[in-house]
């Protein structure tokens, strides 16, 4: 999400300067690469590249034809396919990962519909779909570079269809790809013809709320800032929630923890760790943190301390769910063998993005299958009707 909240940025940038930009986005991926969907790249018209679509190997070609297309105002349907790498040819585009990756290159008007409703998910923190029409027959209903934005309970935004009826081709899919929480291309009728189409889940950012400002908090505070997520520093104590600890937190509040967690409406896209070196503050923050929807719960300290507490809360009348506890990681973070502050920090991070990511945190060489959950796309015989720009690689 750092990501996409630097592409956005970039985006405003190029629109005040009044410099055109393109975006290309990773539409299909099939196989091992590096990049799934819903990574970007944004070229604005004097060069400046924001974001990647690969690990490097790609993005020089990319950028190549982004400006091709500054210039012609005609997207471009990219494909890379590595199945074949011989690792004795030299090659320059050379993935090394034998894979496929398809890329949409377009390019963004001022005011762009699409920015403007994914500056919206994020903004409002609300899930929605970007459903692009990225290869279709010449003769197909649907045409390349139709599109359709959607949030739940919204009506789907259409762009680039001849009617409503074509919409709700993309529509009826639109509702599945959100609920299975994972962005996929389809490949779906559209009148006589097919259509691949991207659906790109847009997730809002993550929240991070940590609980205590001590100064093994500052090294947490960074590295969740740094791989994307909302940061909120709580600590009631004056001289510890500041600006000079914490210079790149979103939020600070100097307030109890229950005040906190009401100013903060903490959602399903929430995490929080409590860490104040302070019984009865970590105690209260349980308390306050408990009941809310978040999807983590961190708790420094020993096993044996966090059953005190929440046992002091159920002598209270407070007795923690099944479901609450299941969310309740204590003592906090992978067993890394960490020691100081910032090991300490990589560690709870890196617990946190296993638990969203539904994974165990252990060996990548350790797992059976694929590293990815994203499904594979649907093979279309009619994709070569698309016009793509191919580059076997």
């Amino acid at each position: 999400m750092s990501e996409l909240g630097s592409i956005l940025r970039a985006y405003e940038r190029a629109w005040r300067a009044s410099r055109a930009a393109a975006l290309a986005s990773v539409v299909s991926a099939c196989g091992s690469t590096y990049r799934r969907i819903g990574a970007h790249m944004l070229v604005s018209e004097d060069g400046e590249v924001t974001g990647a679509i690969s690990g490097g190997c790609l993005e020089r070609d990319v950028r190549r034809h982004a400006m091709w297309v500054l210039q012609s105002g005609e997207p471009k349907h990219l494909v890379y396919d590595s199945t074949g790498d011989d690792e004795d040819v030299e090659d320059p585009f050379a993935l090394g990962c034998n894979g496929v990756v398809e890329v949409w290159v377009e390019r963004l008007l001022p005011d762009d519909a699409t920015m403007t409703f994914v500056a919206g998910c994020l903004r409002e923190r609300q899930s929605g779909i970007v459903a692009t029409v990225f290869a279709s027959g010449p003769d197909a209903a649907i045409p390349a570079g139709s599109r359709l934005l959607w949030c739940p309970g919204q009506v789907p935004r259409a762009l680039g269809f001849e009617d409503a009826q074509q919409a709700q081709v993309l529509a009826h899919g639109a509702g599945s790809v959100l609920e299975s929480g994972i962005s996929s291309t389809r490949t779906l009728a559209a009148g006589a013809r097919r259509v691949s189409v991207c659906f790109e889940i847009v997730k809002p950012p993550l929240q991070l709320a940590i609980f205590g400002g001590g100064y093994d908090a500052v090294p947490v505070a960074a590295l969740a800032k740094t791989v994307g997520a909302t940061v909120i520093v709580v600590d009631p104590r004056p001289g510890y929630a500041t600006r000079s600890r914490f210079p790149s937190a979103d939020r600070l509040i100097v307030a109890p923890p229950q005040a906190a967690v009401d100013a903060l409406g903490l959602d399903g896209n929430s995490l929080a760790v409590v860490m104040d070196h302070n019984y009865r503050q970590d105690l209260a923050a349980l308390e306050a943190l408990l009941p809310t929807p978040i999807l983590y719960l961190g708790v420094l300290g020993p096993k044996r301390r966090t059953g005190r507490l929440l046992a002091d809360l159920a002598g209270k009348g407070i007795a923690a769910t099944r479901t609450q506890l299941a969310r309740v990681y204590s003592p906090v973070g992978l067993d890394l063998g960490a020691e100081t502050p910032e090991e300490v920090a990589l560690a709870i991070v890196a617990e946190m993005k296993a638990v969203l990511a539904d994974r165990s945190g252990g060996p990548s060489r350790e797992r059976a299958g694929s590293l990815h959950r994203h499904p594979e796309p649907i093979s279309d015989p009619e994709r070569s009707h698309a016009d793509p720009v191919s580059c076997s690689i």
